[in-house]
């Protein structure tokens, strides 16, 4: 028999496409190679909560579908499928498939043939899962997957992976195991953010260790050897799970004719917009089409169907996206293809990619002169300009004018820097004549790079572009640039990692690319801190002007990434543009005097030292009190409650104690602020200035708090409000136990009060101080080093 359409995989994109054919009329086959529907839900752990995403995009097949658990899942499409009489050919692996003339000849491994008009693939890639490609990975104790968490307890645990089934594994084991989850980036992109913020919360709270920028080097018998950023670290593993993906039977589709889009492991197959592959009438959908959400696999198999029914149908997210690129005409496919032309790196990617990319997107036009993102701003959008112009200015740090460094035009892109550094905006962006902007979210842009290798080169070389026309060579061409940027190498480096040491010679010069270094010299048998370095900065410039060797160690003091120019490569470039040699000059001389002023005061080092050892320097505004002003009046106290509704202060006269200063239990407004990875109402919020605030949301569940790791945040109970009524209708109600509702309460720098922070302006001495990591050195050495407490 010969039927109009054979489905190889019985998951739910197959299971939808069976449906829908069935419901058209068509005759069909579904063909499973297990004894059971969809063996990728079904290889789940048990009791495992399955998510329906996207929300915004509606379901089109009637195959039921909702949130819930793996065992309601699968009860419910074993109920279709049995309520249906869905032609289902279990045990029926296709080994083989080929065409001749119109029809498709599929062979199973028992030997029973299938003829068919049209064919979808819909097999999933649960049988090809990634390796970790080093020794020790086929050791019995090493699995792709687990069965049923309640099985293990009081073990060692690696989990591999960064996707939605490693942190779901990670967070299933945690409660009664020690748990480790390795992460080959530097943080999660592509997981689902309920997921990512409760795995960084379970670290916060020592309940999970993530080992981001690492991998497995070697596994043996109870533990493992971790290449974490270049360094061997050996941890104990009982037992690895894998969860790298998976890929398609590639050999399989190439055999049968199915096209990629390139030669490596993550290229797609070539797909039409109705899934259609390279050979006509034979279709693609779900994970082995690299739509791996089981919601989209159901909407696609749904529309093969309607395409062979020969009715159009458009995607099922068009609605969505025409309404996010409103100011386009056409269908979304032409949408994209417009930006596509005028936008180069929105080129590197795919139109799947970039239609994913655009759910999260919005779209604002701005007027001349609008202020598009201001500089020292916490937000971190990345910025495309589909149309119009763009000027980007700076002001020098507490000195000087605001100077204009670069003109953008449309097709161009900025917010590469705080993408890649996590950094506040270094420049303020206005709009020039009428502008319009695609704002595009930091997950959102990272994704995309993930899955598109030639957007990410895109936006690096831009970063670095820009970096070394920013730092070194202002107003200098990007295309003179290249030829530094085509030079340079990226390193990582761990935490505590020596980058270079006082005496060796100098041989390159360095920029911050993420994380932090500091800078320090050794005076007898101490080290005294000269200053710290955050991302976007750079140092070993003396290198490149002299033969003279390293003055000062570079130390990292979390894990960093830095962009190398050696000198010979700097030199060669000079030597063919010798007018562009004076900018770098300026800067030299401008560092070399700093440098002599700290050497100057060795006690600020020392003082400096101290904040960077207890993660001081984390905060961005963070409250000092020197204690030799300090009178005890509790001022600060008081005048923090009275600003407040709730009487609440902000602060406590508890922590950490170096010379004559208190740093004292009040938020420091971390640059990188932990207490926002975990609130389920997203009560926490940063505005652009960098103020973490609590929201009116707030249910109290203790998350921040636990999450703080310097003691910062505090639960209070929640003031109950007075009301003439309400005291009157209680006179005639039986009383009930009265359960205290607490709530957060952390310092908002007087968010919304004219003045600044009350507990500075309430101190009648000036002890009180609220100081930026730039005026960590000078402030403490006038009211430290000056007073002799050093």
């Amino acid at each position: 028999m010969k039927y109009d359409l054979a489905i190889v995989g019985s998951g739910p994109a197959g299971l939808a496409t069976a449906g829908h054919a069935q419901a058209n009329g068509l005759s069909y086959v579904l063909l499973e190679r297990t004894d059971h529907l969809s063996d990728t839900i079904y290889c789940y752990q048990a009791r495992k909560f399955v998510m329906a995403e996207p929300v915004m995009i509606p379901s089109r097949s009637d195959v039921p579908f909702d949130a819930g658990s793996r065992e309601s899942i699968l009860n419910a499409w074993q109920s279709y499928a049995d309520e249906r009489k869905i032609r289902v050919e279990y045990n029926a692996e296709v080994k083989s498939m080929k065409r001749e003339g119109d029809t498709f000849v599929l062979k199973t491994s028992a030997g029973a043939e299938y003829q068919a008009g049209k064919v979808v693939l819909a097999m999933g890639t649960q049988g090809n899962p990634r390796k970790l490609g080093c020794p020790g990975e086929n050791l019995p104790h090493v699995r792709y997957r687990l069965v049923d968490p309640a099985e293990h307890g009081e073990q060692d645990i690696l989990v591999v992976g960064a996707g939605d089934s490693a942190l779901e594994i990670a967070i299933a084991l945690s409660d009664e195991n020690r748990v480790g989850l390795i992460v080959r980036g530097p943080e999660i992109t592509r997981a689902n953010e309920i997921l990512t913020r409760e795995v960084l919360s379970r670290q916060a709270s020592g309940r999970m260790t993530i080992y981001f920028n690492s991998n497995v080097k070697e596994v043996y018998e109870g533990y493992a050897d971790l290449n974490v950023r270049g360094e061997v670290t050996r941890v104990p593993a009982e037992l690895l799970f894998l969860k790298l993906g998976a890929d398609p039977p590639r050999k399989f589709f190439e055999a049968v004719g199915i096209k990629f889009t390139g030669d490596g492991k993550d290229a797609r197959p070539i797909l039409s917009p109705v899934h259609e592959s390279s050979v006509p009438g034979l279709f693609l959908i779900g994970a082995a089409s690299g739509r791996d959400l089981i919601k989209l696999g159901m909407n696609q198999g749904w529309e093969v169907v309607e395409h062979l029914m020969g009715r159009q149908v458009e995607p099922a997210d068009e609605q969505v996206l025409r309404a996010r690129l409103t100011f386009w005409k056409g269908s979304v496919r032409e949408r994209i293809a417009a930006l596509r032309t005028r936008v180069p790196l929105l080129n590197a990617a795919d139109e799947q990619q970039l239609r994913d990319t655009f759910l999260a997107t919005n779209v604002r036009e701005y007027k001349d002169g609008d202020v598009i993102i201001r500089q020292n701003d916490y937000t971190n959008d990345f910025l495309v300009i589909a149309s119009g112009r763009v000027g980007l200015s700076r002001k020098p740090e507490n000195r000087g004018e605001e100077t204009k460094i670069a003109e953008l035009t449309a097709g161009n892109f900025f917010g590469e820097m705080s993408l890649i550094s996590g950094r506040r905006r270094n420049a303020t962006a206005r709009a020039i004549g009428d502008t319009r902007m695609i704002e595009i979210p930091r997950k959102a842009v990272l994704k995309m790079l993930a899955n598109a290798p030639r957007a990410k080169a895109f936006v690096d070389q831009a970063f670095m572009l820009r970096a070394f026309g920013g730092y070194l060579f202002p107003c200098v061409p990007e295309a003179l640039l290249g030829e530094l940027v085509d030079k340079a190498v990226v390193e990582t480096y761990g935490k505590d990692a020596i980058v270079c040491k006082e005496g060796d010679p100098g041989d390159a010069f360095y920029l911050i690319r993420n994380g932090m270094v500091k800078i320090s010299k050794t005076s007898g048998d101490k080290e005294v801190v000269l200053s710290y370095l955050v991302a976007g900065n750079f140092f070993g410039e003396a290198a490149l002007f002299s033969d003279a060797d390293r003055t000062a160690t570079v130390t990292t003091i979390f894990p960093a990434d830095l962009i190398k120019l050696s000198k010979r490569d700097f030199n060669n470039f000079l030597a063919a543009h010798p007018d562009l040699r004076e900018a770098p000059l300026r800067k030299l001389e401008e560092r070399r005097i700093a440098g002599l002023v700290a050497e100057a005061t060795p006690g600020s080092g020392n003082i400096l030292g101290d904040l960077i050892r207890e993660e001081v320097v984390m905060g961005t505004q963070t409250l000092l009190i020197d204690e030799h002003r300090c009178i005890r009046c509790n001022n600060c106290i008081k005048s923090c409650e009275g600003v407040h509704d709730d009487g609440q202060a902000r602060l406590s006269l508890t922590g950490i104690k170096f010379y004559n200063l208190l740093a004292p239990n009040s938020c420091w407004q971390c640059e990188n602020p932990l207490c926002m990875l975990d609130c389920p109402p997203d009560a926490l919020a940063r505005d652009p200035r960098g103020e973490v605030y609590i929201k009116s949301n707030c249910i109290g569940c203790g998350n921040c708090e636990r999450n703080c790791p310097y003691g910062n945040i505090f639960m209070v109970h929640k003031e109950p409000s007075f009301s003439l009524f309400g005291w009157v209708t209680s006179l005639f109600k039986k009383k009930q136990e009265e359960v205290e509702q607490t709530v957060a309460v952390k310092c908002d720098l007087c968010r919304g009060i004219s003045g600044g922070p009350a507990c500075v302006r309430g101190c009648p001495t000036g002890a009180a101080i609220r100081l930026t990591p730039e005026q960590y050195r000078e402030t403490l050495e006038e009211i430290v080093i000056s007073r002799g407490e050093r």
